[in-house]
């Protein structure tokens, strides 16, 4: 939701992914422009681990401003860093959206392009425009107990989602295409592969034992998804729960019938017979949920392994800036 309280930064911590898929093609023109933010710490920062140090020596404090600059998997570590560094307060953030895929920074309203955003932040910062906007929402926690430490993003995925992603790296992305283009090809490939060959462009199935608070269900499922956010690629929103819970859960088995006819009211998040009367497609909003049985799953574009169990949870709301 949009909160009306526009953000007043005292101290500004920016990470500069100097890999980020736009950054590195634009990287001098974005290192003179974090470089006006004279009363910023800056660190350029491509690793988790590199991310993390960042946020450390930041040291922010809620009233504070942390600027990650990259794509999802940047914001997807510096989130990870904040909530385990920080577990109850964390300073605002602000994205700009300067990686491969920003889908997260799209979703939360960041609609200028990368380096106009951080000229905005710059005029703001010396009192030349009016103060951000802002918006508050939840990320996703996964804690794993074969891990020595949770992860946190915006965006969960098994299945189909994960070997998407593959895909993506492995035909798509390197050919040249740019931008949301690539991510958003290689999505309408999976659909064009559904409506034309009934199948999708590779093994997609995951096994897996979803325990939800309304049943627990254990199958072969096509895809599993969970989400804080409210639109994924091409403006889909495959989750139709009436639950009032900040998690967007949905999974869909590999013997969900009528797939096809039903495809178009699964990414709009409408409802159709097949859909609501057989328990092969299942969505709901929720506060938490564990998944057992998986090996990998996918956390804003990053794969991860896993042992399992795997328990999703909302955190508190983070205040995202946004100009």
């Amino acid at each position: 939701m949009i909160d009306d309280q526009a953000a007043s930064a005292q101290r500004i911590g920016v990470v500069l992914n100097p890999k980020g898929g736009y950054v590195r093609r634009h990287l001098t023109k974005f290192r003179h422009l974090v470089a006006q933010l004279s009363d910023a710490c800056i660190v350029e920062a491509s690793t988790p681990a590199q991310i993390s140090a960042a946020i450390v020596s930041f040291a922010l404090e809620p009233k504070d401003l942390l600027v990650v600059v990259g794509g999802d998997g940047s914001l997807q570590a510096a989130l990870t860093a904040l909530i385990q560094l920080q577990p109850t307060t964390w300073p605002n953030v602000l994205i700009v959206p300067a990686g491969t895929t920003n889908m997260s920074a799209r979703d939360l309203g960041v609609r200028q392009r990368p380096l106009k955003v951080l000229q905005a932040l710059h005029d703001w910062r010396r009192g030349a425009r009016s103060a951000p906007a802002s918006r508050l929402r939840s990320a996703l926690q996964v804690s794993d107990p074969g891990s020595l430490q949770s992860q946190c993003g915006l965006f969960f995925g098994a299945g189909a989602v994960v070997e998407g992603v593959r895909y993506f790296h492995s035909h798509v992305r390197g050919t040249g295409v740019r931008g949301a283009l690539g991510p958003s090809l290689a999505f309408g490939r999976m659909l064009v592969s559904l409506f034309w060959k009934r199948s999708l462009p590779f093994a997609s199935a995951t096994t897996a034992r979803l325990n939800l608070p309304q049943h627990t269900l254990n199958a072969r499922w096509m895809v599993i998804l969970a989400t804080t956010l409210d639109t994924l690629l091409l403006r889909s929103t495959p989750y139709w729960g009436t639950e009032k819970a900040p998690i967007h859960f949905t999974a869909i088995s590999d013997r969900a019938p009528k797939l096809v006819r039903s495809l178009f009211y699964v990414l709009r998040g409408k409802t159709a017979p097949a859909i609501t009367q057989d328990q092969a497609y299942v969505s709901h909003n929720l506060n938490k949920t564990t998944i057992e049985g998986l090996t990998e799953y996918l956390l804003d574009g990053e794969i991860f392994s896993t042992q399992g169990p795997l328990e999703l949870s909302a955190t508190a709301s983070i205040r995202f800036v946004i100009f």
